[in-house]
């Protein structure tokens, strides 16, 4: 007994078992897909019993049966690939009749000469001792090599009789099953013109037909008519699988035990079983892990499965959506649906990076889904999107903490929104946003081929956001030269001014006991300081210098440009604590960004409204907080406009960076702006600047 020869046929049988299982699973119906899964079915039948009939020593005759057929059935399937034609059906019916003559011939020889066989050696010493006698034989190969040239011709048939369309889908198909036809013709040809098999070739035959029934398995998968019908389910091919790779395995570990056995000597039978046991132990250990068998999964769905999406589909509709013009905010809005299109999700937001490095919520599905929650950059999911860069399923950690290091800890405290799911938006390695879905009941766990087009399309919606960005930066820079042009044209008017005024100074001597040249010289020094403080409005928060962090007193700060703006209705009221309000701010500075905001308020407010200006310290802080009474801002311009330069709510009034350079002052020392409004409410501007420490006595004075 060869177990080289059991072990070659039992792979043979439990792939061609595999290949059918598929096809069984998949059947679109015809003759010819019921032909293919027959004779696969057929194939696996005729390995397993060959390796068994090696086990048993059965005599010639079964295996010659077996050999008939599994040509006869193959030979029959690939006819059923030709057009139905009347005169092809009857050439079909002739070739297979003409099949089973030649079986039958072959297997009648084979039971007469086995039956001489055991007349002569009653004791069965084993299949090579029947096949012995009879090797020189040509009776019964010569019929089992008329069989497979008859199923060679069938595969030359049917792709020569292929439109050109066709035989591209048909290459593959006829390589398959030809070379299961052209590997038994050459064994049959060895035995027929050598007198006898060749042993190497015949027991090698399981292996080489394994590899074939796969190429027929594949070849049938790019058939068009078969594509879309040919679906075999994950699990149905997982367990397929792995039941092949199971049998391959006690194959091999048997094979190796008999090896053991017999090279062991005295000691083989206990080295024997200690092998086996341990072979048991491992394939055990492999089944019932579940990090071995989702890597099984996830490579057989990636390697040999079709794609749960349609990729093409999809990039398209996400790049359709980035392609709409607009601004940053509608380009999120946008990128947000194309994302959440790709799982269903029905309530979904998107969040970006702010500039002090928080994240704050840019776009959203729904009005329920709004939110002012603000991200800190130390939040545990922003640190795991930094870090790990995954695709986080917030049901997925409620089961399996440990798949993600229990970053978010325990899911009971519910740091992660509930059916979640968050996506990064990574551009170029920094977390430019995430994407925070809502996972719809329908969808499953996540797999592998979910977590890649999720990762990808928010890696595209971070790059278009990225070039939004810089876009708005460039524009707002180039603002900022325009500006700078506009002041160059500016000071030519200035300079006009001051060469009127120059002319009336060098003309008083001459005729300044004249009282018409005193009325023109008042009425062009008029005319001159009433241009001059216009273009002095206009230029004031033009340009922006890098504020000084000298130590001022807020207090005396804030009762001078309370005096100062006392000229307008509504006049301030302030509410301070007694005695000096140390801060890290240049005084001129914060006088600005004071004025600034009271002008603001007075200019919104109506002469019967109220300002009040509070000063309070506390944590190493300073907060003054102007509130008036006006007629307010509503939320969406707070949010995306205020701050934002050359936007007013003062129409041509204003040139918009006011706003803007009362955020940046107050950050360039360490603080901060917060601004609260509602639509005919008023408007509530919160300054936090860093304390200053009180002013030291000078040594030997007391302290005040």
């Amino acid at each position: 007994m060869s177990w080289f020869g059991v072990a070659s046929y039992a792979v043979a049988g439990i792939v061609h078992s595999a290949v059918t299982a598929m096809l069984v699973a998949g059947h679109p119906g015809g003759r010819s897909a019921t032909w293919i899964t027959a004779a696969s079915a057929v194939a696996a039948v005729w390995g397993t019993a060959t390796a068994a009939l090696l086990v048993v020593r059965a005599p010639l005759a079964g295996f010659v049966a077996l050999d008939v057929l599994h040509g006869t059935v193959w030979t029959a399937s690939i006819l059923s690939w030709l057009a139905p034609a009347p005169a092809r059906r009857r050439s079909n019916g002739l070739l297979i009749g003409l099949s089973l003559l030649f079986g039958a011939w072959s297997v009648v020889a084979a039971v007469v000469q086995s039956r001489a066989a055991l007349g002569a050696a009653p004791l069965i010493g084993g299949a090579a001792a029947a096949i012995e006698p009879l090797i020189t034989s040509q009776s019964i190969f010569l019929p089992l090599l008329g069989i497979n040239l008859i199923g060679l011709l069938g595969v030359e048939q049917v792709f020569r009789n292929a439109r050109e369309e066709q035989q591209n889908g048909l290459r593959l198909l006829c390589l398959g099953v030809g070379g299961i036809f052209v590997l038994n013709v050459f064994v049959y040809s060895q035995a027929s013109l050598l007198g006898g098999l060749i042993p190497l070739s015949w027991r090698g035959r399981g292996l080489a037909n394994a590899a074939l029934a796969v190429l027929v398995l594949i070849a049938l998968k790019r058939q068009s008519e078969w594509e879309r019908e040919l679906f075999v389910s994950r699990q149905v091919a997982f367990y397929t699988a792995s039941l092949v790779a199971v049998g391959a395995y006690l194959v091999v570990m048997g094979a190796a035990g008999y090896v053991i056995g017999a090279v062991g000597g005295e000691w083989g039978v206990e080295l024997q079983l200690v092998f086996l046991v341990a072979a048991l132990a491992i394939l055990v250990y492999v089944l019932f892990a579940s990090n071995i068998r989702a890597r099984a999964k996830v490579f057989l769905v990636k390697h040999f499965y079709r794609n749960k999406y349609d990729y093409r589909q999809e990039w398209l509709r996400l790049t359709s959506a980035l392609s709409r013009t607009g601004d940053t905010k509608l380009l999120a809005a946008s990128g947000l649906e194309g994302v959440a299109r790709i799982v269903g999700s029905r309530h979904a937001s998107l969040w970006l990076v702010r500039e002090d490095g928080r994240y704050q919520q840019a776009a959203w599905l729904d009005e329920d889904d709004r939110s002012d929650a603000v991200y800190d950059p130390l939040h545990p999911i922003v640190v795991f999107l930094t870090t790990r860069g995954w695709v986080i399923d917030s049901e997925e950690y409620r089961v399996e903490p440990d798949r993600y290091g229990n970053a978010f800890g325990d899911p009971a405290d519910g740091l992660l929104p509930p059916d979640a799911i968050i996506v990064p938006l990574d551009c170029q390695g920094r977390l430019q946003g995430f994407v925070i879905l809502s996972k719809p009941p329908e969808v499953d766990a996540l797999n592998f081929e979910d977590h890649d087009i999720l990762k990808t399309a928010g890696r595209q919606v971070a790059v278009v956001l990225a070039q939004a960005l810089a876009q708005e930066q460039l524009t707002a820079t180039r603002q900022f030269e325009a500006v700078n042009k506009l002041a160059t044209f500016l000071m030519h008017d200035l300079k006009n001014v001051v060469a009127q005024q120059e002319l009336v100074v060098a003309n008083a001597q001459r005729f300044g006991h004249r009282k018409e040249f005193v009325d023109d010289a008042i009425a062009t020094v008029r005319s001159g300081a009433e241009r001059m403080r216009r273009l002095l409005d206009q230029l004031r928060n033009a340009a922006l210098s890098e504020p000084s962090r000298n130590r001022s007193d807020a207090s005396k700060i804030v009762m001078e440009v309370r005096s100062h703006c006392a000229d307008r209705e509504p006049i301030p009221d302030v509410e301070m604590p007694e005695g000096p309000v140390w801060v890290n701010i240049d005084r001129d500075k914060l006088a600005s960004v004071l004025t600034h905001v009271i002008r603001n308020a007075q200019d919104a407010t109506p002469a019967e409204g109220r300002i009040d200006i509070e000063l309070a310290s506390g944590d190493g802080h300073v907060w003054i907080t102007v509130r008036d009474t006006g007629k307010g801002m509503d939320g969406a311009f707070v949010r995306d406009r205020l701050f934002r330069p050359f936007e007013s709510t003062k129409g041509a009034k204003g040139m918009g960076i006011g706003a803007y350079q009362v955020r940046e002052t107050v950050r360039a020392v360490g603080g901060d702006v917060e601004v609260e409004s509602e639509v005919g409410r008023g408007t509530t501007f919160r300054i936090r600047l860093p304390a200053g420490a009180p002013q030291a006595a000078p040594i030997g004075l007391p302290a005040a």
